[in-house]
């Protein structure tokens, strides 16, 4: 049935937010030019996207946020295969296209609240 897919979706999401905020959000509080996660790194290296400006602890927020999405996502798209492998394997190869469309709608988008916040 087609709810056990969002009951699915709901649970992965969760998990993964929370393992997400504690081991990135909570730990780094302040923002530390040397101790960056790495997708803050992308943001402000690749996409030029000024984190100070937005705020450190909202842009980790909407980080968190996406990356959950993404990550449960993708768990949601090989949940229906049986070989533990192959959902590794497809997993390992979705997951770089993934990151780069959505970091780069999410670097659009803070893009856009930077611009707002002038």
């Amino acid at each position: 049935m087609w709810y056990w897919y969002l009951i699915y979706f709901l649970v992965f999401f969760i998990i993964i937010y929370l393992i997400y905020y504690t081991l990135f959000v909570r730990k780094n509080l302040t923002y530390d030019k040397e101790k960056l996660p790495a997708d803050i790194e992308i943001m402000e290296s690749y996409y030029k996207v000024d984190v100070n400006k937005i705020g450190y602890q909202k842009v980790l927020r909407i980080m968190n946020f996406v990356n959950a999405l993404m990550m449960a996502l993708l768990v949601l798209a090989v949940i229906k295969i049986d070989k533990t492998i192959f959902k590794i394997l497809i997993i390992v190869v979705l997951i770089v296209p993934s990151i780069w469309v959505v970091y780069y709608f999410l670097a659009k988008y803070l893009k856009y609240i930077e611009r707002k916040m002038k």
